[in-house]
């Protein structure tokens, strides 16, 4: 049993009522039916209780033992047996920790409950409790498995003792996955970011542990993809991983941590934004004092101190005079001496300028320089070079400063003009060879006017059916998925208006239809969320063009890849997109149904409402909710009677209270005269037992009457 120091004390209020919530959802999920409107009405009670708790931290953290919950350091409702056995649910699952993170909702609170529905057996043989709640989708509640053992008894570290079942080698492969893991794996990496202790083992364990080198061991530390995941994450978690970093650097021993920060951090933070973030979050007299904490008199030590000191200036943590002020204060309260002060302040900022002198062979050109170095190579090698006419000709061209898009620009010109000459085989397969790397190296003026010259090429109706095939050749290689994957990067970090945006819009024009297959194949495995919505908006602002391309990709098995196909279909507007659109009314996954939905409601077509009428007999109550919000709008009166049908709830699909509530809504705005008896008898509906689903249909349907009677007084006037 708990000992009398942790019995003393006492959760505060509102965090037990949040768990006497929660175990009242919990007995609602065990004794209703899945399809009962009770369980998820205590859910969200308990979802609305801890969103209260959290508007002030960021998570709520709970202690597993077999005895109850403990919530720092205090036993929630100690020794009475429903809460003991709830925990124990968890204890028996091996579950040691439970996090509550903001944005928790009814379907998450639902979703975890239900894993203590699960015989322990079978959960552990399905991969454990973490990995059934990643399966559910549930990312606003996480938890922690005891990888060898839970304490019965209470301990001073929240009761739990847990063998961390993370090692350094699993942290290396989530770190070097980046942006391209599983979103599993994304999610669990955040949620160890968040943890200072992990971290700050992690960086132990890299840093002192392994047994290597210190100098290679820090190195090779991916302390920059771990700043980088942590800007990865939503914009309103990312200054509390910044801080948790901070933190677990802070944590370090003395010498570790100076060398962490003086050898990667500060250098490397000048030019990454990501870790100058986390610099950020470090108070500048903290910096100064870990940077100055056991260090030496000696001249190496007082010049690493000085870059150190420089780089916090350049970075902006703060004013330059604050910041050698703040160094200053720093180095004298640890006890060096004046002069060491002194020469460590001036190298920061120095009170005299010193500028290098100049010297005439300074002013040499650049290629000059380099063919130089040709001079000195031994005589032989020189005399080669002297009678080989190529090497002249390089030689020239380096002089008149030719690059080698010049050269593409020149053999695309050549290929134009020399569409029947002997010399067109030869110069195309040098054309083919550079075209495939104009791009790499961010040339996209000359892969734009290369992808211009060779389309225009491509119109001649009588173009021998040899040379138009080299020429779509080498138009292919400019839409390789890789290359496409290159244009987009440049075109998110290029403002539009710039000549590089421009000229990669040129490129994707000139490409035309020959884009549509290798973009659409970058876009199904670009984890990123920003860029995904960039080629959508991309492909969309073309897809008019090109609907058959598109209606061919609508049978991938990629669930992701369709819809992301159906939304870039439901851009353009046109009825000749409802055949493809018809073949995915019946997609097995709902998220499809779902955009589905949202691209016939933006189709001006009779049978683009049939199709929506048919999604109210969905399964899934979004689509049902989104197809009624849709026909709602429309105002067609021969979707009443569908309508409804799915108010009274009745017929197939999902007929939960949001379908029906939603229907109810769409029949108010639709002000059928023939709908009236059906809402008033909604809204004269007795309430039975205070039933929240009873009380919601009737302001339903007093709703939508009042909706009708305002539309026909505006009539009347």
């Amino acid at each position: 049993m708990a000992d009398s120091q942790t019995d003393e004390r006492k959760a505060p209020a509102g965090i037990e009522r949040f768990v006497r919530q929660l175990v009242v959802a919990m007995k609602a999920v065990v004794l209703y039916p899945r399809a009962s409107a009770i369980p998820r009405e205590n859910a969200a009670t308990a979802a609305e209780l801890l969103g209260k708790q959290l508007r002030d931290v960021a998570e709520i953290r709970f202690s597993v033992t077999k005895d109850g919950l403990v919530y720092e350091g205090a036993m929630i409702f100690a020794e009475q047996q429903a809460f003991e056995s709830f925990a124990r649910e968890m204890y028996n699952r091996n579950i040691a920790e439970v996090r509550f993170h903001s944005g928790v909702t009814a379907n998450d609170v639902l979703g975890f409950l239900s894993i203590l529905l699960v015989p322990p057996a079978e959960l552990a043989e399905a991969g454990g409790a973490e990995n059934r709640l990643w399966e559910l989708g549930v990312d606003a509640i996480s938890i922690k498995q005891a990888s060898a053992r839970i304490v019965d008894t209470l301990l001073p570290t929240d009761g739990v003792v847990v063998d961390s079942p993370l090692q350094p080698s699993r942290m290396d492969e989530l770190l070097a996955a980046g942006p391209a893991a599983r979103p599993r794996d994304q999610r669990m990496l955040t949620r160890l970011i968040g943890d200072p202790d992990t971290i700050g083992a992690y960086f132990m364990e890299t840093l002192v542990g392994r047994g290597t080198d210190p100098n290679a061991a820090l190195k090779h530390l991916k302390l920059g993809e771990l700043a980088f995941a942590a800007q990865r994450a939503e914009a309103h978690h990312r200054a509390l991983l910044h801080r948790t970093i901070a933190e677990a650097i802070a944590s370090l021993p003395v010498d570790v941590r100076r060398e962490l920060i003086t050898q990667r951090l500060l250098p490397e933070a000048r030019t990454d934004e990501s870790l100058a973030a986390i610099v950020r979050q470090m108070d500048i007299d903290d910096v100064c004092r870990m940077l100055v904490e056991g260090l030496t008199d000696d001249e190496m030590s007082v010049e690493g101190l000085s870059r150190a000191i420089r780089n916090l200036a350049m970075m902006s943590l703060a004013e330059r005079d604050d910041v050698v002020n703040a160094a200053g204060a720093a180095m004298r309260g640890a006890g060096l001496a004046e002069e060491t002060v002194g020469a460590v302040l001036e190298a920061v900022s120095p009170s005299v300028l010193q500028v290098r002198e100049r010297h005439a062979d300074d002013v040499d050109q650049p290629v000059d320089s380099i063919l130089k170095l040709v001079d000195l190579a031994p005589g032989e090698i020189t005399h080669r070079f002297d009678e080989d006419s190529d090497y002249v000709t390089l030689q020239e061209e380096s002089r008149r400063g030719l690059t080698d898009g010049d050269v593409i620009g020149a053999l695309v010109t050549l290929v134009a003009v020399n569409l029947q000459g002997q010399y067109f085989p030869s110069i195309m397969a040098l054309l083919e060879d550079g075209l495939s790397l104009v791009i790499e190296r961010g040339d996209y003026d000359v892969a734009a006017d290369a992808a211009e010259s060779i389309s225009e090429v491509l119109k001649s109706l009588d173009l021998p059916h040899e040379q138009r095939q080299r020429l779509s050749e080498a138009m292919a290689k400019l839409a390789t998925p890789a290359q496409l994957a290159e244009v987009v990067k440049a075109m998110r970090v290029y403002r539009a208006g710039t000549p590089e945006y421009a000229s990669c819009q040129r490129l994707l024009t000139a490409l035309g239809g020959d884009l549509i297959d290798p973009m659409l194949e970058v876009l199904a495995d670009e984890p990123d969320m920003t860029a995904r919505k960039s080629m959508v908006d991309l492909l969309s602002g073309m897809a008019a063009g090109y609907v058959d391309e598109l209606a061919r990709r609508i049978t991938d098995p990629r669930w992701y890849f369709v819809r992301n196909v159906v939304a870039i279909l439901g851009s353009t507007r046109q009825a000749a997109i409802l055949p493809a659109l018809g073949r995915t009314v019946l997609h097995p996954d709902a998220r499809v149904r779902r955009e589905t939905i949202r691209a016939l409601a933006g189709v001006p077509d009779r049978l683009a409402l049939e199709m929506l009428v048919a999604f109210l007999d969905d399964a899934d109550a979004q689509n049902v909710q989104l197809a009624a919000r849709y026909l709602g709008s429309s105002k067609d009166l021969g979707c009443v009677p569908a309508l409804e049908q799915v108010a009274r709830g009745e017929g197939r699909g999902n007929r939960d209270i949001g379908p029906r509530t939603e229907a109810i809504e769409a029949l108010g705005r639709i002000a059928a005269p023939g709908s009236i008896p059906l809402l008033e008898s909604l809204a004269g509906k007795r309430v039975i037992l205070g039933r929240a689903s009873v009380r919601e249909l009737k302001a339903a349907a007093d709703q939508a009457l009042r909706a009708m009677a305002q539309t026909r007084e505006r009539g009347a006037r």
